[in-house]
Parts: structure tokens; sequence; C-alpha cells
């Protein structure tokens, strides 16, 4: 099995919590640069199958390609077409490939997901990570719940699977406010939904707040109730179950949910 994993390091601003490779000015000097961006990964794709070639290594079709960030639909969509193109000139992708990017619904909108749909994307994960304004606001999240179910339908309407991230334990979540993210990401009629415990890295803007006591810090036994409601919640009648492909627990304390 072969799969690629794109890392797009670019976002509109950087979100409290996060702690990831990611930048938010347009320009970072030669070879980092947003606009040229896609043409730098294609040339890297290029150097890696040339350095195979040269050791021998010859790899099967393409399984999976993952965009990740960051934020890859800060970008143009035709980038991240002609980046799902190069893997399919270089290695070849199968028939069967399940094709993702991960959007940020401030980012996106019909023609995008579009363009996403008319370029071989099959799939695009929303990062939708709370219902509750309060609690995006916490997370420096600037999109709003209504913003999801508008990237979704696009996705829908376009013929693409489309699937929503959630965070819980955010400083200031209730059990109750948590109970309507998770009612509502289900209501979406999404295919998979990916529950995460939110982990609070000690050099983030959010750290530094808690560590200062501007914030509470995450509390073990809420978010283990939180776990709780969402694995009991996303069950069936609603047609999603706990992944039996994976642990339903990751490194970290992810939940992650999909069809039955």
């Amino acid at each position: 099995m072969f799969e690629v994993y794109i890392h797009v390091p670019f976002c509109l601003r950087r979100c409290g919590y996060c702690d990831f490779n990611t930048y938010t000015a347009t320009d970072l000097g030669a070879g980092a640069s947003r606009g040229n961006y896609a043409n730098m990964v294609i040339r890297e794709m290029k150097l890696t199958k040339q350095w195979q070639l040269d050791h021998g290594i010859e790899e099967p079709p393409v399984s999976t390609v993952f965009f990740g960030g960051g934020t890859p639909t800060i970008l143009a969509a035709r980038d991240l077409v002609a980046m799902l193109d190069a893997v399919r000139k270089i290695w070849s992708i199968a028939p069967d490939a399940e094709i993702t990017t991960e959007a940020n619904p401030d980012t996106v909108n019909e023609y995008y997901i579009n363009e996403l749909a008319a370029g071989g994307f099959t799939r695009v994960s929303f990062g939708m990570q709370s219902a509750v304004p309060h609690v995006l606001k916490t997370l420096d999240r600037t999109h709003t719940p209504a913003n999801v179910a508008v990237g979704v339908n696009a996705a829908n309407k376009a013929g693409l699977r489309s699937s929503v991230d959630l965070i819980y334990g955010a400083p200031g979540e209730s059990l109750d406010d948590w109970r309507t993210s998770v009612t509502t990401a289900i209501d979406l009629g999404v295919n998979h939904i990916s529950a995460y415990a939110l982990t609070v890295e000690p050099t983030t803007k959010m750290g530094r707040q808690i560590a200062a006591g501007t914030l509470p810090k995450p509390n073990d036994d809420d978010e283990a109730a939180k776990y709780e409601i969402a694995s009991n919640g996303m069950r069936s009648p609603t047609g999603l179950a706990p992944d039996t492909k994976a642990s339903t627990t990751s490194a970290t304390g992810a939940t992650l949910i999909g069809p039955v």
C-alpha cells in the first residue's frame, strides 16, 4: 500500500491551541511563498520519484492522497488539483483511491468544491471543531456553524463524501455545549466524524493563557464524560458507529466515527 500526504502549512490565522507547522504570512521567502507552493511541492515529488528509481523502489498505485495543514484550501483549488495531477502522473492513482483535503469552512464555497470534484477529489474534511459560538471563539476559530453546513451541502451536491472534525474539552465548554456539537455534526449527514480531546501544548497561545490563569485547564473527568457522549451519541440509528478498522482511541484522544 502506498499513500501520499501533502502538507500545506499556510493558515489565515493561527488558532490558539495549534502547535502544528503552520504560517500565516503569504510569503516566507524563496521556495515558501503561498503563490508558488504547488510548484515547489510538485518539484519535491519529482525528486522523491527519482530517488526511488535510483534505489530500485517501485511503489504500487497510490491508494490514498490526503492534503493536510495548515489549511490546504487557503490555496486556489487549481493548485490542489495541480498537485493531485502530479501524484497521478508520477506514481499513478488506484481507481478506488480516496482523495481528501482538509478544509476551513471560511475558505471554500460551491465553486471551489466543484473544482475539487472535477479535479478528482473524493472527500472533503471540514474543520468544524464546535457548533457553539463561544467555544469557537475560545479556540480562535473564525468560522460560524452555518459555514460548515454550507460547505457540507456543497460537497454533497458535488457528489463528494464529507467529514467533520470536532474538538472537545475546550475551556468553558459545558457538557450541554458538547452535546450540541455532537448532535449538530450528526444532523449534517456527513459520512465520518472525528472527535479529538483538546491537547494543550505549553508553547501555544492557549497554553500560555492557562499557565497565566486566564483560562481554566482542561479537566480529565470532563473530557472522559465528553468522550462517552461522543461514543454513545454517534451510534446507530444515526448510521454511524465507532471505527473498527483502528483503535477508537488514539494517542491524541480521538474518537473516530464512520459508516456502519
